[in-house]
């Protein structure tokens, strides 16, 4: 590395000097050769005047309008999302739950009421199968209308945020 390629170099870290980021090696160099070089010495004494003043200035505080604020958005996000996912999940054990009464319903309705032999004609299996898709399509129904209230619902909470 020629010398002016050095030199262009050190000033290139002069600013990470002052801050702080390099390490003890590279700091060493660089001082080093600040010592033996005026221009690097006086842009050095430039850079350390700057990096005092930046250390004075005070840091700035949000307001603590703006920090309620969005502590306050914050815990409406996260109970929203709390309240989804237990929507979904009792939701779910619902459906699974109506699913379950309507398949058992009927044939234990048809075994008290008939005795296990209705169970075996033939016209007990086609009626049974037409009450199953007919609870299936009025449990899928429900479960759909419920699903697009709750995604009206948190579109209607995130235009109100």
């Amino acid at each position: 590395m020629s010398h002016s390629d050095e030199h262009a170099e050190i000033l290139k870290q002069l600013p990470l000097l002052v801050s702080g980021s390099l390490d003890a090696d590279d700091e060493a160099r660089i001082l080093h050769h600040a010592a033996e070089c005026p221009n690097c010495a006086n842009e050095l004494e430039h850079w350390q005047l700057i990096a005092t003043g930046l250390r004075r200035l005070a840091t700035p505080q949000p307001s603590s309008t703006l920090f309620e604020r969005t502590r306050t958005m914050v815990a409406d996000q996260l109970a929203a999302k709390a309240e989804a996912r237990q929507n979904r999940i009792v939701l779910f054990f619902l459906v699974l739950f109506s699913w379950l009464v309507t398949l058992v319903s009927w044939p234990v309705f048809r075994l008290a009421t008939g005795g296990l032999l209705s169970m075996l004609d033939i016209r007990f299996r086609q009626l049974w199968l037409v009450f199953a898709i007919f609870s299936g399509l009025t449990w899928l129904g429900g479960s759909s209308a419920a699903l697009l209230v709750s995604l009206h619902r948190q579109h209607e909470r995130r235009l109100e945020l």
